[in-house]
């Protein structure tokens, strides 16, 4: 009895205190939604979407989207169309009063293990009003708020006027508001032509336009198009046939678009669906892009051509200092390719500089070898044995490169490589990322900003095309700051761009040479004996950058290099941008040296030394160091001249062989019977005889080898005395030696 009257008071305890938990959730409920109402007005389409602005503040011809919505009756679309949407975003559309309690609750549960809002369980109706009413804030209060404007829609407007509003409001990226504007930009026709395989397509793209869009990621795309068609074949919208036919049907390869400067409006608007602060139906009231765009230099990119095209092409103009895009069209897209040659500054040479394995005039063996299976080769199969890092990269020889990466260590390569913007995938750890062979590769514009590190002193930011969003009352709601941050050493960055300078003077980007003013240079090809499916060529001074790509997005094979149409490409592009004046040169750099060198150990022996104080200039070169590697060793020739001289007899003389005739003079002075005289000076081919040392007696000789500076003073070395030789006398014949020899015969 007691135990009963406990259970009793627990449960009207309990009671009480679920009563008082409603009641205080339902005034909260009261309080948050209060003031929310339903606005019909908002529910239409938006009359504008942005205005995109250039450099100078000027719009840009033809790219306003204002208007760009055209309105479209949900029962004038194929019912696959409608039944593709209800199937991705809300099963239960016709069945429910604008919430799906059921998918809330579990949407509840699996918030509350991830102590996250993860699910929301959204219905259409839901969407609709959080798109045209709220924001996207992930809250109780304006979950609340969504679900009170949700009970009213559904109160206020039929299933199919709410569906019909959901179309025509969703954003399927790339600047498209409404599935009759995504209809024409993704396939070029009207919405009420869509197949079933294109309907799933869309349906997926609104999940998130940015990640799905075909002509961002292809492969995701498909994923999730395919995973829609299937789901409508489990319901039974699609047949089994028919959803193998539309999962085999390929995915749009074409914008349909038609707009000026298409190229750049789309990498402005797929960079601004990336920012974190974007949502794209916060702004549909009207807002202001800023961009970096030269309008000068973006028509002269998108008419430039030449009757060699043969294939696709990028056109990349860049900023260095704000890395703001000055230009850009792509006639495939802003695809991402394997960089092949265009990585090895960035991959190999900065990292070995940085990490002090080599300088520019270190020497590198370019010969056939193999790393652990791996086996490079140079293009045409040829080799030059010991050169330069400096003409290695200028010549963008494989096996040197392959083989100063294996020094480095990939995880040092991959380390700058991520300073500089650019991402490797697990199967480009390996000794082919030398040569840029990568799964995935980067696009053009991640290859610029990283070389723009190397004009700016290496420090690093990625390119970018918005310089500011304004909102419809001209209040900034995105502005950006470029802060670069340190990638490389700015002598690092200043060697690599003397070494590339090398490259556009007399390597595979030597076509930049017939440009009037100084230009560091890197091309890149990929390809194999079938054909070439990839060309680039950067060139850049110290304020621009010029990228190009030529190639393909079916992977056609072109007959193009790096070092032909995209180098020209990128003379035509840097003669426009400084048509008015030439560039500055780069900035010295105070930690960089200009060291004097001994051609004869570098020739020789392969060993990087110092020229001696007064060594001619015929025997020495010059090239750039970190000034803490400057070499110390001088050149044992000049340093010190040594003669190393030797002594035989042969034929009744004295020869004297002597070491490095060719680099030095000699002074001999012989001592003989207490007399010493100078018996020869001057140049001698390699082996002095002295014919005129006196018969049984003994010689002392002493050698000293001198060579003469280029102001004409002699450079004395050590003198050198030879061990003592004697000629000997010859014998006398016996007296009367004739008659000995009669008695003989």
């Amino acid at each position: 009895m007691q135990r009963m009257k406990i259970v009793r008071k627990i449960s009207a305890l309990a009671a009480a205190l679920l009563l008082a938990a409603a009641c205080a959730g339902i005034a909260y409920y009261i309080a948050v939604t209060g003031d929310t109402r339903l606005q019909t007005d908002l529910l239409l389409t938006a009359a504008e979407t942005a205005a995109v602005l250039d450099g100078a503040g000027r719009p840009i011809a033809d790219i306003s989207l204002k208007s760009a919505n055209r309105s479209v009756d949900s029962a004038d679309l194929p019912a696959h169309v409608r039944q593709a949407f209800l199937t991705a975003e809300d099963r239960n559309f016709y069945r429910h009063h604008g919430l799906d309690v059921k998918g809330m609750a579990r949407a509840l549960l699996a918030n509350l293990r991830a102590r996250s809002f993860r699910q929301g369980a959204s219905t259409i109706s839901q969407q609709l009003v959080k798109n045209t009413h709220l924001s996207g804030d992930k809250t109780i209060r304006r979950k609340l708020q969504e679900i009170k404007l949700a009970i009213q829609l559904e109160k206020t407007f039929t299933k199919d006027e709410i569906l019909t509003m959901y179309l025509n409001t969703l954003y399927f990226g790339h600047a498209c508001y409404g599935i009759e504007s995504a209809a024409d930009f993704y396939f070029g026709k009207e919405a009420a032509a869509l197949t079933p395989a294109e309907g799933a397509l869309l349906a997926a793209v609104i999940r998130s336009p940015n990640r799905y869009s075909p002509f961002v990621s292809p492969e995701k795309c498909k994923t999730v198009r395919d995973g829609v068609l299937a789901q409508m074949q489990a319901l039974g919208y699609l047949s089994a046939d028919a959803c193998r036919e539309a999962i085999a049907q390929p995915l749009p390869q074409t914008k349909h678009a038609a707009r000026g400067a298409e190229s750049y409006l789309d990498a402005v608007l797929d960079e601004l669906e990336s920012l974190p602060a974007f949502t794209p139906y916060s702004n549909r009231g009207g807002y202001t892009i800023c961009t970096y765009m030269d309008a000068n230099l973006q028509r002269y990119a998108e008419q430039l051509q030449t009757d060699a095209d043969r294939s696709g092409k990028s056109l990349l103009i860049l900023d260095n200092r704000s890395r703001g895009v000055l230009a850009w069209h792509a006639t495939e897209g802003n695809l991402r390719r394997q960089p092949g040659s265009l990585l090895k500054p960035l991959a190999v040479y900065a990292p070995a500089i940085e990490e002090n394995l080599l300088s520019p005039c270190t020497p590198v063996l370019d010969e056939r070898a193999n790393f652990g299976g791996y086996s490079p080769s140079n293009y045409g199969d040829k080799y030059a044995g010991w050169i330069s890092a400096r003409q290695a990269l200028a010549e963008s020889r494989n096996v040197p490169a392959v083989r100063v990466l294996n020094e480095l260590g990939i995880e040092r390569s991959e380390r700058t490589l991520r300073r500089l913007g650019l991402t490797l995938q697990e199967g480009d750890r390996n000794l082919s990322l030398a040569l840029g062979g990568m799964t995935r590769g980067y696009t053009l514009p991640e290859l610029a900003g990283a070389y723009a590190a190397l004009a700016e002193g290496g420090r690093y930011a990625p390119a970018a095309f918005i310089r500011k969003v304004l909102d419809a009352e001209g209040r900034t709601v995105y502005e950006r700051h470029c802060a670069p941050q340190p990638a490389l050493s700015e002598n690092t960055a200043y060697l690599l761009n003397d070494m590339l300078q090398a490259a556009a003077r007399s390597g595979t980007a030597k076509k930049l040479a017939a440009l009037p003013f100084a230009m560091c240079g890197k091309t890149g090809t990929c390809g194999n004996g079938a054909g070439n499916t990839d060309a680039w060529a950067v060139a850049y001074t110290r304020d621009k950058l010029f990228g190009v790509w030529m190639g393909n997005a079916d992977n056609t094979r072109i007959d193009i290099t790096g070092g032909g149409l995209p180098c020209h490409y990128a003379v035509l592009l840097a003669r426009k941008a400084y048509a008015a004046a030439a560039p500055q040169s780069f900035a010295p750099c105070r930690s960089v040296v200009r060291c004097s060198l001994d051609c004869i150990s570098y020739e020789e022996d392969h060993i990087v030394r110092a020229a001696a104080p007064k060594q001619p200039l015929r025997y020495t070169f010059t090239d750039l160091f970190r000034a803490e590697n400057c070499p110390q060793e001088a050149s044992p020739i000049f340093a010190k001249p040594r003669a190393n001289a030797t002594l035989t007899r042969q034929n009744n003389a004295i020869c004297i062989d002597l070491c490095h005739a060719e680099y030095y003079d000699y002074r001999i002075k012989r001592l003989c019977a207490g007399r010493e005289q100078v018996i020869f000076e001057g140049h001698c081919a390699g082996r002095f005889i002295d014919e005129g040392a006196a018969q049984g007696m003994p010689c002392l000789y002493t050698v000293t080898p001198y060579y003469r500076s280029d102001d004409g003073e002699r450079i004395w070395g050590e003198a050198e005395t030879l061990p003592s030789v004697c000629l000997r006398k010859p014998a006398r014949p016996p007296r009367r030696w004739w008659e000995r020899a009669l008695r003989l015969a």
